[in-house]
């Protein structure tokens, strides 16, 4: 990978290429991980746009309009939220599982607008757990 993020190079470790940008750039102390022969790489999904309160009605009202869906479930449930610390937690650690589940490596997270309910620190803790590179 380039300074920019770009993967500028592709071939199989034990090409000369390949040894020769391996030995000049591989941090001294990190452990260069080799991928198994036939096993292969996939990228995360990275989601643009999540409501977490939302996340407790995901897969219903299909049938409405977003204004309508919007009025019968998801302004409601980040009212329930607001007045519920505990349920939002529950709900925030819950979708932070559920995302790396289903492979999602990274979020732009929208919460509640309460301070004590928003998504917080537990939430980023928990995704970040179960998001480490092994």
């Amino acid at each position: 990978m380039n300074e920019e993020g770009i993967i500028s190079h592709f071939l199989p470790a034990n090409s000369q290429t390949s040894a020769q940008l391996l030995e000049e750039c591989s941090p001294a102390g990190q452990t260069l991980h080799i991928i198994p022969d036939g096993s292969f790489l996939l990228p995360t999904f990275c989601d643009l746009h999540l409501h977490a309160p939302q996340f407790l009605y995901q897969g219903t009202g299909l049938d409405l309009p977003l204004m309508q869906w919007l009025d019968n479930y998801a302004l409601k449930s980040e009212a329930r939220m607001d007045e519920d610390p505990v349920l939002a937690r529950r709900v925030y650690t819950r979708l932070a599982v559920n995302l790396k589940e289903y492979g999602t490596g990274s979020v732009l997270l929208f919460g509640t607008i309460k301070e004590e309910t928003k998504c917080d620190s537990t939430l980023l803790s928990v995704f970040f757990l179960y998001n480490t590179v092994l």
